[in-house]
């Protein structure tokens, strides 16, 4: 075969043996004839020259599909890690996703969140937001994350952990739990027992506004009754559990100014005999928060030693500084002798403080005897 039948030019070169013209039918006899040998096996040569074009060719071709696969697998290297990335978070989601639906207590305390309507916003803070709203057509309000903080997995847990905390607590000095709402994680919502009455904060800006009387009535001294009842019921548990954020803004009024604590966001169960993690708001905090050393529920009494004072100065702590009338143990109380005699709170030994137990029954004496 010549140069122009086989590809590329080359040559399918067949062993053969030389005849004569006579033993050719019809053949020239100027010319030479030949006959391919019977042999079973057929040898192919390819020429060396032929063959190295033909390298050449099959090289570059090949360079090229290797570029080729070679994007290709740098651009699924990028998509499988991408998705590795996403998948990582996502399951980060899940497993709150699972505790939250394996948790017996939160799961008890769902409720359907299309029988949940939200109204107006009450207030917000950091990382929360509180709404007035509808449920079972009775007013409740909702508390929820702020947008910003639902797509922190860790805040979200958080706020999944003081749902379940809250949803434990059985007392008339703890503002209830009505139940829990969500369609996903991000979309968590407490339902709780609407106080019409406001904060106490509230309350006391708007009777120094309207200059009531300092000191303590009948009705401030209930007041503190109601705190200290839900103190002792806290401490009483087991484990014991610490509020650590005790405040006016934290205890809830109903219309007859009858109290209730909430807000357990930093609460935390006393699984240890001392904790030393400084948290809370740093008007209200303990001295022995504050320079973070070890405390325990006497920390609460400290604190509630602060509310005392705000109760009979109508000011937050420390506030009358700049008119000095505040002694060096602490924001300045008109009647002495109640911080003597119920809470003692201001001392910085935490061991000379009262249980709130003990509070509890001196202000018991005093509203049945001393206020009538």
């Amino acid at each position: 075969m010549g140069d122009d039948t086989c590809p590329n030019g080359a040559q399918f070169i067949v062993p053969c043996r030389q005849v004569s013209a006579s033993e050719v039918e019809g053949g020239d006899q100027q010319r030479t004839w030949y006959e391919p040998e019977l042999d079973l096996s057929i040898n192919v040569w390819v020429k060396g020259g032929v063959l190295s074009t033909s390298s050449d060719d099959r090289l570059s071709t090949s360079s090229i599909i290797g570029i080729i696969v070679g994007c290709v697998v740098a651009f699924l290297f990028v998509m499988l890690l991408g998705f590795l990335v996403v998948r990582r978070q996502q399951t980060r989601a899940d497993e709150g996703q699972t505790g939250l639906w394996d948790d017996h207590i939160i799961t008890a305390n769902r409720i359907p969140s299309e029988q949940v309507r939200v109204l107006k916003i009450i207030s917000r803070g950091a990382f929360g937001e509180v709404y007035a709203g509808i449920y079972n057509d009775n007013q409740v309000a909702l508390k929820m994350l702020l947008p910003s903080a639902r797509r922190d997995i860790k805040m979200v847990n958080d706020f999944l952990m003081e749902a379940r905390l809250t949803a434990t607590m059985e007392h008339p000095r703890i503002d209830a739990c009505i139940g829990i709402a969500w369609d996903s994680l991000f979309d968590l919502c407490v339902v709780l027992e609407f106080m019409e009455g406001g904060d106490l904060q509230s309350l006391l800006a708007n009777y120094e506004q309207k200059q009531r009387p300092l000191g303590f009535d009948r009705e401030k001294t209930a007041i503190a009754l109601h705190v200290c009842h839900a103190l002792t019921y806290l401490h009483s548990l087991e484990p014991p559990v610490i509020h650590r954020d005790l405040k006016s803004r934290n205890i809830l009024l109903n219309e007859m100014h009858e109290a209730k604590l909430t807000d357990f966001g930093i609460s935390r169960e006393r699984l240890d005999k001392t904790m030393t993690a400084g948290v809370g708001t740093s008007l209200w905090m303990a001295p022995e928060v504050m320079t973070g050393e070890k405390y325990d529920d006497k920390a609460d009494i400290f604190l509630f030693a602060v509310v005392l004072s705000e109760l009979d100065t109508h000011s937050l702590p420390y506030s009358q500084v700049k008119q000095k009338r505040q002694n060096s143990h602490g924001p300045q109380m008109t009647g002495p002798t109640l911080l003597q005699r119920v809470a003692m709170g201001y001392g910085f030994d935490p061991t000379m403080r009262p249980s709130a137990a003990e509070a509890l029954f001196k202000l018991q004496v005093i509203l049945s005897k001393e206020l009538v």
